[in-house]
Order: structure tokens, then sequence, then C-alpha cells
């Protein structure tokens, strides 16, 4: 192994909520790709399909870490945000700001489906045979914190559920507590 790619280790074992990290090979990321096509054939809570968009930019990257992190204590990278697309047309978006939640729920044509996801009801197609074209989009974050600046093209996406517990198996990780999950974090170089 490399020193950048031991430094890379080090970094990202130091941070917080971090549990265990490791670098995938070739074959474990074709593994995963693989299994993300056939998560996205199927439909999201019987609405429409899924793109994990986060969890592929992580894939292609020339390096890909897997991090498992306790996640109410991982805060080191913001999390991608779920985007439900019509077309280019957002109609539905995951939001963390208080503010805006409140703002969005004021008005009666938003429909949130849980706490945090909101429909843009206005948005929706008129014609529900165009339903067919919703896609759910798990977008990585662009808001990259500046201790990562060393990374050329760092991006962090999270897997599917089949991919997480695929994740979990090859670090040989067990918990019956459902707040460890895990990351992909992918880039092309250490500067």
């Amino acid at each position: 192994m490399t020193e950048d790619m031991e430094k890379t280790l080090g970094f990202f074992q130091k941070q917080e909520g971090v549990v265990q990290v490791r670098i995938l090979t070739d074959a474990e990321k074709k593994s995963l790709l693989e299994s993300e096509n056939r998560g996205e054939e199927k439909k999201f809570m019987g609405m429409c399909r899924t793109h994990n968009k986060g969890a592929r930019d992580a894939i292609s990257r020339k390096h890909t870490l897997a991090i498992i992190i306790k996640g109410n204590q991982f805060k080191a990278i913001p999390f991608p945000r779920m985007r439900m697309m019509y077309g280019e047309e957002l109609v539905g978006e995951e939001l963390y700001e208080k503010e805006r939640i409140e703002e969005l729920k004021k008005d009666k044509k938003n429909i949130f489906l849980w706490e945090n996801f909101v429909m843009f009801m206005r948005k929706l197609p008129k014609d529900r045979a165009e339903y067919h074209r919703l896609v759910i989009v798990h977008a990585p974050s662009n808001e990259i914190p500046k201790d990562t600046s060393a990374f050329e093209n760092l991006v962090m996406g999270e897997p599917s559920v089949e991919n997480d517990q695929m994740i979990k198996d090859w670090f040989s990780f067990k918990s019956q507590e459902s707040v460890f999950g895990t990351i992909l974090v992918g880039f092309d170089a250490v500067k």
C-alpha cells in the first residue's frame, strides 16, 4: 500500500463515528455495481425506479473506500440527498433544514411522505400514465468539507440496502443495532 493510501485510511479512521475502513478491490467494486443495477430495476416503495448516483459515482472513482459508520455519530461528510425527478423537474426531495421544512409544510400542495421528504404536488405529472417516468435519485452531496481538499474528485454515496449488507459481510461486521450503516467514498488521487 502506498504512503498516500495509508494516510487516506488514517484520515478516515480518525473521523468521529467511523468504525472500520477498507479499500475496495476492483472485483468488490464490480459486485457492488452489479447489485446496484439489480436494485434499480425494482420500484421504490412501489412507486418508481431509483438511481443511486452517489454510490455509482463513488464506485466509479479510481479509489473507493467502504466505511462502516455509527450513523448518529458520523458527521464528517454531508450525506447524499434523495430527490424525486420527473425528467429534469424536481418533484420531491429530502431536506434537513428545519426552517425550510416548516415553510414548506405551510403550503397544502406540498405533501410530506415522511418527516423530511416533501413531494411538490404541483410539479407531479398531471397524467398518471406518466408516473412511470418518476425516478428517485440518490444524489451525492456537493458540500465537501475543507479538510478533504487533499482528495481529487471526492464523492460520497450511500449503498443500497443489499450492498450495505454485502459490505458488512466483507468486514465480518455483526451488530443487532440499526444505527450502524455503510458509506462509500471515492476519489481519483491524493494531492
